[in-house]
């Protein structure tokens, strides 16, 4: 099975586990999972055991299992988890795989932000804007240069275009972000995503 989750950021995977020698799939009484039967791999890395165990997941007719990450364990671009019963085996090997969304990016700028284009005092043009954050938190970030090289998607008027960050600073109270040329020229309002 395959995941999408954030760098560096607690997680619980949700997943069947299939009984050994059967088509069934397991329940709480037919698999108590102990360590050593979950093991990770960070980026192709040698395995380890991970911090915690599967658990059942409740309620009536569940075969359904989870298992938290640990933040620690999700700071990698690709994760590898093997599912292997030490003991006699009550359920088949398994492996389940997570990669984090553009990998450390996101957690090092605390994930996609949402903007808005504001020409009160600047002109925005085909290769540089001042905008403010709408979302995921309002708050402007003063760092310079901390999103050079990351993706911005412009959606302006029902067209889109997608360009990178060459140079970023704070001015005028704005995030000011210069990109490579794109075709048209973003309008007040006008919203984009950094990814």
């Amino acid at each position: 099975m395959e995941f999408q989750r954030q760098y560096n950021v607690t997680t619980t995977l949700v997943f069947p586990v299939v009984k050994a020698g059967s088509q069934d799939l397991a329940v709480t009484g037919d698999w108590t999972p102990a360590t050593g039967d979950t093991k990770i791999s960070k980026d192709g890395g040698s395995v380890a055991n991970t911090s915690n165990n599967p658990a059942a997941i409740g309620g009536t007719g569940s075969v359904l299992w989870s298992l938290v990450l640990t933040a620690t364990e999700m700071q990698a671009e690709e994760i590898t988890i093997q599912i292997v019963d030490s003991a006699t085996k009550a359920v088949e090997d398994q492996v389940l795989t997570c990669t984090t969304r553009l990998g450390g990016q996101l957690a090092a700028t605390k994930g996609i932000i949402v903007g808005e284009v504001d020409t009160a005092t600047f002109t925005a043009s085909t290769t540089v804007l001042e905008g403010f954050r709408i979302a995921p938190e309002i708050t402007e970030e003063t760092s310079a240069d901390v999103h050079i090289g990351r993706l911005i998607l412009f959606t302006m008027s029902g067209k889109q275009e997608l360009s990178t960050i060459t140079d970023y600073v704070l001015a005028n109270s704005k995030e000011k972000i210069t990109y490579d040329l794109i075709i048209h020229t973003p309008a007040d309002g006008d919203t984009y995503v950094i990814l």
